[in-house]
C-alpha cells in the first residue's frame, strides 16, 4: 500500500483539480491505472437483473476499448461493474468510503473475492488512512473521488436519495459528461436515474461506444461484440436474422456467438436462436 499526498507527482492531477480535493489518498493495487483514462459506472445496491446484465456489459465493453472502470465496491451495480471489467480482461479501481485495511478485514463472499481481484488487475484507494472504519458521512467524500477521477460518469439504477445522485452532482459541477441508463417506467430502481435524462442532467445512455466518445478514448474494439448483443436486445433471434442484422459474415458470426455462449453474454435457446445471457 502506497500514500500518495496531492503535492506528489504521481497524485492524479484530475483529483488535484478538484476542489475540494483529498489531500492524501491510500493506494493498494496499481497505482498506474490512476493514469489511466477511467469511466465511472455506478448505481443502486439493490438492482434488478437488468441492471446486472447492463452494468457488466457496458464495463466489459468498455473495458476492452481501453478504459479503467472505477466504481465503489458495493453490493449491486457497482461490484457488477468491477465484474464485468474484470471478466472482460481490463482493469478497474474501487475507490472506498473507509479505509482500506478496514474495507478487508470486513468484506464477505463475493465482495471479499472481488476485492482481491482488484487489488492484482486494477486498485483498491481510499481518501481515509487504512484502518479508518465506514461512517455514513464518509461516502459523500468517495463519490466526489469517483467523479473526479474519471472522463464520464454512467449511472445505471438510482432510485431517489440514491448515493449515486450524490456521484451525479459531482460529475456535473466538475464538468463530466454524465450519461443515465434508461429504466422501465414506475420501477423504484430507476426513478432517480431516469429522473436525470427528464431533467436534461444526464444524456440517455444507448450504449458503451457513445460513452467511449464522450470520454475520449478509442475504442475500435467495441464494435463486433456490441453489434451482436444489440441485435439480440429485443429478443432471441435465430442465425440468419443474426447475418442481416449485424452484418457479420456466417462464419465469423458463429465463431462471435461461440465465444458469446462460453462467457455467458449469449445463450443458445435450443430452438435454434439465440439471446442475451
Amino acid at each position: 500500500m502506497i500514500e500518495l499526498r496531492s503535492s506528489d507527482e504521481s497524485y492524479p492531477p484530475s483529483l488535484r483539480a478538484a476542489q475540494p480535493h483529498p489531500k492524501t489518498l491510500w493506494v493498494d493495487g496499481d497505482a498506474a491505472a490512476l493514469a489511466a483514462p477511467c469511466v465511472a459506472i455506478v448505481g443502486t445496491r439493490r438492482m434488478t437483473p437488468y441492471g446486472d446484465r447492463v452494468a457488466r456489459e457496458l464495463a466489459g465493453s468498455l473495458a476492452r476499448g481501453g478504459a479503467v472502470i472505477v466504481s465503489g465496491l458495493a453490493q449491486g451495480i457497482d461490484c457488477a461493474a468491477h465484474a464485468g471489467a474484470l471478466d472482460a480482461g481490463g482493469r478497474s479501481i474501487a475507490v472506498l468510503g473507509e479505509g482500506i485495511t478496514s474495507c478487508l478485514a470486513n468484506a464477505r463472499g463475493s465482495r471479499r473475492r472481488l476485492a482481491a481481484t482488484l487489488r492484482r488487475r486494477g486498485a483498491l484507494i481510499s481518501p481515509y488512512p487504512p484502518v479508518v472504519p465506514a461512517q455514513g458521512w464518509m461516502f459523500a467524500k468517495r463519490n466526489l473521488v469517483i467523479a473526479a477521477l474519471c472522463r464520464a460518469v454512467v449511472v445505471i439504477e438510482a432510485p431517489v436519495g440514491s448515493g449515486a445522485l450524490i456521484t451525479a452532482a459531482a460529475a456535473l459541477r466538475l464538468g463530466r459528461p454524465l450519461f443515465a441508463v434508461p429504466g422501465p417506467l414506475g420501477t423504484r430502481a430507476a426513478e432517480g436515474s431516469n429522473a436525470l435524462i427528464a431533467t436534461g442532467a444526464a444524456r440517455a445512455c444507448v450504449g458503451a461506444e457513445q460513452i467511449a466518445l464522450a470520454a475520449g478514448i478509442v475504442a475500435s474494439s467495441l464494435t463486433t461484440d456490441d453489434r451482436l448483443l444489440d441485435a439480440l436486445a429485443a429478443g432471441p433471434l435465430d442465425l440468419d436474422t443474426l447475418v442481416l442484422r449485424t452484418g457479420l459474415s456466417p462464419s465469423v458470426l458463429r465463431s462471435r456467438l461461440v465465444r458469446a455462449i462460453f462467457s455467458g453474454t449469449v445463450v443458445d435457446r435450443g430452438d435454434g436462436r439465440f439471446g442475451r445471457g
